[in-house]
C-alpha cells in the first residue's frame, strides 16, 4: 500500500475528528483516499491563501479552483452527515449550474439537493473572495444498491447498502458576474452503509479470545486495537471469518504476556478451503512468541482474509445510550424508572415505580399511561379462552386448572346464578386491577380466603353486588374457598404474571419482597423487571381502571376498560405464521418504523444521582422473552420485523430469548448480564442473594443453572485487561456477557453478535470478582443477520465514502 503524504494523513485525521463529535449512533469512517488534498486542507480551513504568481489569470484559476473544491467536499460532507440516524439526503436537484448563481431562487432546488453557496475571503484585502456554489443529484432515482464490499477493499465480504451522489461545485470571484466562472468540478461518490451486526465480535478497545472449551466462531471479527487470540486445547479456537483491526495480531495473552503451541488456533484462509494455524503462518516458526504476528507474513498466508494496522473506524461517545440520544428520540415504548426507596420496615408497595410513554414515530404523538394503566402493568393478566387453549407447548403461555362451579345464590334465578358463574373469571380479574399493591403471581394458587386477598375479596363483592343488583355481606363460600388460578379455570382460562416487578433494595438490611446481589459489583441491586411474554398479553387483552392519587375513579360500569393497543399497535393475525404464535393469534406489533419496535428504558440521573456514575445500582431485567412481540417474514408478511430493546443502563436477560417465531432482535446496554432458565421463582421474579445462583422460592436454597438459548445481537460496554480500572484479565470476548450462578457443564447456546464500543459508563465491577461456574458455550455468529430484512431495528452501522469520479474543469 502506497504510504500516505503527511497532508492526507492530517486530513484523515480532521474528518475523524469532526465525525468523532457526530450525534447519533451511526458510525462514520471517512476515507477520502484520491482526492486532492492540498485543496481539501484549504476547503476545510475555509480559508483561501494564494502565493504571488506569474499572472492574474493563472491565480483567479486556482484560487477558484480550491474554492470550489472546498465548497465540494463541505456538500459532501453534508450528504455524509445526514445518514447519521438513519436518515437519507432528500430534495429536488436544480436543472443545470447556472441556476444556483442566478438571482431567481425558484430554481435553486430543494432540501440536501438544492443549490447552497458558500464564501471564502481572499488572503489580502487586496484580493476578491471567491464564492462556491454547490448543489447534489441523486443517482439511480435513490435507490440504494444491496450488495457485498468486493473482496480485496475494506470490509471486504460485508452486505452493504450503497447509495450514489454526483455533487457539483462552481467557483466565481465575489464580484465578478455569473458568467465568470473560474471553476467547475464534479465528485462522485458512493455512500456505504454497514451494518455494525455483521460482526461476529466488534470491539473498539483491545479484543481477546482465549476461551478454555473449544470454540467455533464464524463471521467477521473487528478491533480498533489489537487483537489477542489463543485456546487451551489443540485447534481450540477456529476462526471462520474476516479478520480486520488496527493494532497488532498476538497468539498470546495480553495480561500476563503467557503464550500458546501452534495449532491452537486456526483461521480460515481467503478462498475459505482450510484452516491455517496462526502461529507458524504469523511467525515462520513454531516458537511461542509474546510478540506480534509478521505483517508481510499474516498477508502471505491470509491475503485480505486478515487485514492488520487498518484505520481505525471513528465511534460516537459513549453517551449515544443516553436519554439525550437516538435511541430515546426514537423508541415506540419508552419506560422511566422510579424506584421508591426502601427501609427496615416493610416496603412500599403502593406507589407506582415507573412510567411509560407510547409515541407514534410518524405522528411524532407520545402518550402518557394513566396512573390506572401503569397499575394494572403490576397485576396478573386474565387471558383469554384463545390464548389459554394454545396447544403447542413452544408457544403456550399457561396451563388452565379444570374446574366447576355451582353456585346457588338465593336472590339470584337459576339464570342469574349460570352467568355470575360464567362471569366470575372476569370479575375477579377487575378486582385484581383494582388493587393498589402488586397480587404475586405465586399466591393464585391459594384460596381467596387467605389474607393476602382481603382487599381483593372486598372489590369482587363490591363488584357482584353492583352487576347483579344484589346485596351480598359476604361472598358465598363456593366463591370464597376457590383459588384465582381455579376461578379462571371455570372458563378454561388462566392468568399470567404482571408485565412490570420492581426486584431489589437499596440496602442489605431493607425489606423487599424480591431482591438481586449483583457479586460483581458487590451490592444489592434496584432492577424494574419487564416480562415479555406479559407486556404482548396485556397490550391485546388486558384490562384496566382508573385510578387518581391511589382512589379508584372509575371502573367502566364494572366491566373495566380494555388494554388492547395501549402500549403499540396490532398487526392482523398472520395465518401463515407458526399456529398459536404471537404472529399467528394478533398480538404482534403493526410498526414498520425503523424497522420494528424499538423499547427504550432509562432513570432520571437528576432524582437518582446514583444513575449518573459508574456505581449504578439500577438496570433493567428482562424475563419470559421466549418468543417476541414483533413479526417473522412469512408468505402474508413480505418483510420481517423486529425488536430493539436500548437503555443507559445495565441489563439482566433471564431464561430463553427469541428461540420460537425467531424475529430480528437486539439488546443495547451498559452491560449485559445472562441468566438462566433456572432463575425465575414462583412470582415470575429473578431473585438471589450472594453468592453464585439465583434462590429458591423459600429462600432456603439455590437452583444451579439450566441449559438456556439466546437469539439476539448484542451492544455493550466491557472492561479492558490491563487498564488503569482493571488491572489484570478482563475476561475475554467467552465473558462478553456477565454470568452469576453455576452453570455446571450446561449449556449456554447463543446465536447473534457480540459489539462492545468501550468500558461500561454506569457499572465498575471486574470480572474476577464474579461468582459463577461457566456455562459450555455454543456460540456462533447468526448468520440470519447478512440479510438485511432480518436486522434489528435501528441496527447501529458506520458510514464511509468511496470516490468513484473526480472531475476538474478550468476556466478563466
Amino acid at each position: 500500500m502506497k504510504k500516505l503524504s503527511p497532508s492526507t494523513q492530517k486530513y484523515i485525521f480532521f474528518l475523524k475528528s469532526l465525525y468523532q463529535s457526530s450525534k447519533g449512533y451511526t458510525f462514520i469512517l471517512a476515507l477520502a483516499l484520491g482526492l486532492t488534498l492540498h485543496s481539501l486542507l484549504v476547503a476545510y480551513a475555509v480559508v483561501i491563501r494564494v502565493e504571488s504568481i506569474s499572472t492574474k489569470g493563472s491565480a483567479d484559476s486556482n484560487n477558484g479552483f480550491y474554492g470550489a473544491e472546498a465548497g465540494l467536499n463541505r456538500r459532501a460532507e453534508e450528504i455524509r452527515k445526514t445518514f447519521v440516524d438513519f436518515n437519507r439526503p432528500s430534495g429536488s436537484s436544480p436543472s443545470s449550474v447556472a441556476n444556483c448563481l442566478d438571482s431567481d431562487s425558484s430554481n435553486d432546488g430543494t432540501g440536501d439537493f438544492g443549490c447552497q453557496q458558500y464564501e471564502f475571503v481572499a488572503a489580502s484585502e487586496s484580493k476578491d473572495g471567491h464564492l462556491a456554489a454547490t448543489y447534489v443529484v441523486e443517482r439511480n432515482g435513490g435507490r440504494p444498491k444491496v450488495g457485498v464490499v468486493p473482496r480485496g477493499e475494506a470490509y471486504q465480504n460485508l452486505n452493504m447498502l450503497e447509495y450514489s451522489y454526483s455533487v457539483y461545485s462552481i467557483a466565481k470571484r465575489e464580484n465578478a458576474p455569473p458568467s465568470e466562472v473560474t471553476a467547475i468540478l464534479q465528485l462522485d461518490v458512493k455512500s456505504r452503509l454497514v451494518p455494525m451486526f455483521q460482526f461476529a465480535a466488534f470491539y473498539a478497545n483491545d479484543l481477546e479470545i482465549l476461551p478454555g472449551p473449544i470454540m467455533d466462531l464464524n463471521g467477521p471479527i473487528h478491533t480498533n486495537g489489537n487483537l489477542y487470540l489463543g485456546a487451551n486445547e489443540n485447534k481450540g479456537l477456529n476462526i471462520d471469518g474476516q479478520i480486520t483491526l488496527s493494532g497488532n495480531l498476538y497468539n498470546s495473552r495480553k495480561n500476563d504476556n503467557s503464550t500458546y503451541p501452534d495449532g491452537r488456533v486456526t483461521i480460515i484462509n481467503a478462498a475459505g478451503t482450510s484452516f491455517l494455524n496462526l502461529l507458524s503462518k504469523g511467525t515462520g516458526r513454531t516458537n511461542q512468541t509474546k510478540n506480534p504476528m509478521d505483517p508481510i507474513l499474516v498477508s502471505t498466508a491470509w491475503g485480505t482474509q486478515v487485514q492488520l494496522g487498518m484505520e481505525s473506524i471513528s465511534l460516537p461517545p459513549p453517551s449515544f445510550l443516553e436519554k439525550s440520544g437516538e435511541y430515546y428520540e426514537k423508541a415506540n415504548l419508552r419506560f422511566s424508572y422510579k424506584p421508591v426507596a426502601t427501609s427496615n420496615s416493610d416496603p412500599d408497595l403502593t406507589t407506582v415505580p415507573f412510567e411509560v410513554t407510547t409515541v407514534n414515530q410518524v405522528s411524532g404523538n407520545a402518550v402518557s399511561l394513566t396512573e390506572g394503566e401503569l397499575r394494572s402493568l403490576r397485576q396478573p393478566i386474565l387471558v383469554s379462552e384463545e390464548l389459554a387453549d394454545i396447544s403447542d407447548n413452544d408457544f403456550k403461555v399457561c396451563n388452565p386448572v379444570s374446574n366447576s362451579l355451582n353456585l346457588s345464590i338465593p336472590d339470584l334465578n337459576p339464570t342469574g346464578n349460570t352467568e355470575l358463574t360464567e362471569q366470575l373469571p372476569e370479575l375477579l380479574y377487575i378486582a385484581l386491577v383494582s388493587q393498589t399493591t402488586p397480587i404475586t403471581y405465586s399466591s393464585l394458587s391459594q384460596p381467596l380466603s387467605s389474607g393476602n386477598f382481603s382487599e381483593v375479596r372486598t372489590s369482587l363483592l363490591d363488584l357482584i353486588n353492583s352487576k347483579f343488583s344484589l346485596s351480598l355481606s359476604s361472598l358465598p363460600s363456593d366463591i370464597i374457598n376457590k383459588t384465582p388460578n381455579q376461578i379462571a379455570g371455570i372458563d378454561n382460562r388462566c392468568f399470567v404474571s404482571a408485565v412490570v416487578q420492581d426486584i431489589g433494595r437499596d440496602s442489605g438490611s431493607h425489606q423487599s419482597t424480591h431482591r438481586f446481589y449483583n457479586d460483581r459489583e458487590g451490592r444489592d441491586m434496584r432492577l424494574l423487571q419487564l416480562n415479555f411474554q406479559s407486556l404482548a398479553i396485556w397490550n391485546k387483552v388486558g384490562r384496566y381502571v382508573e385510578f387518581t392519587n391511589g382512589t379508584l375513579t372509575d371502573n367502566e360500569e364494572n366491566e373495566g376498560f380494555s388494554a388492547e393497543e395501549k402500549l403499540f399497535n396490532l398487526a392482523s393475525p398472520d395465518s401463515d405464521a407458526p399456529e398459536g404464535s404471537f404472529q399467528n393469534l394478533g398480538l404482534g406489533a403493526n410498526d414498520e418504523t425503523d424497522g420494528g419496535l424499538v423499547i427504550y428504558a432509562t432513570i432520571d440521573g437528576g432524582t437518582y444521582s446514583k444513575a449518573r456514575g459508574n456505581t449504578s445500582p439500577y438496570g433493567f431485567a428482562i424475563t419470559q422473552g421466549q418468543q417476541l412481540m414483533s413479526l417473522t417474514k412469512s408468505d402474508s408478511q413480505r418483510h420481517g420485523l423486529g425488536v430493539t430493546f436500548a437503555t443507559d443502563q445495565a441489563v439482566y436477560l433471564q431464561g430463553d430469548y427469541n428461540i420460537f417465531n425467531k424475529q430480528a432482535a437486539a439488546i443495547l446496554t451498559d452491560s449485559i448480564n445472562v441468566l438462566s432458565n433456572a432463575c425465575l421463582n414462583a412470582d415470575k421474579a429473578i431473585h438471589k442473594h450472594s453468592d453464585k445462583n439465583c434462590n429458591t422460592d423459600n429462600d432456603e436454597g439455590k437452583k444451579d443453572a439450566t441449559s438456556t438459548t439466546v437469539n439476539t445481537a448484542f451492544l455493550s460496554g466491557t472492561d479492558i485487561t490491563n487498564s488503569k480500572l482493571t488491572s489484570a484479565y478482563n475476561g475475554g470476548l467467552e465473558n462478553y456477557p456477565r454470568f452469576s450462578e453455576n452453570w455446571a457443564e450446561k449449556t449456554l447456546t447463543y446465536r447473534g453478535s457480540f459489539v462492545s464500543l468501550g468500558i461500561p459508563e454506569h457499572v465498575k465491577g471486574r470480572w474476577k470478582r464474579q461468582r459463577y461456574n461457566a456455562p459450555k458455550r455454543n456460540w456462533d455468529y447468526d448468520l440470519d443477520l447478512n440479510d438485511a430484512d432480518n436486522l434489528p431495528p435501528l441496527t447501529p452501522r458506520f458510514v464511509y465514502l468511496r470516490q468513484e469520479s473526480f472531475i476538474r474543469n478550468f476556466q478563466q
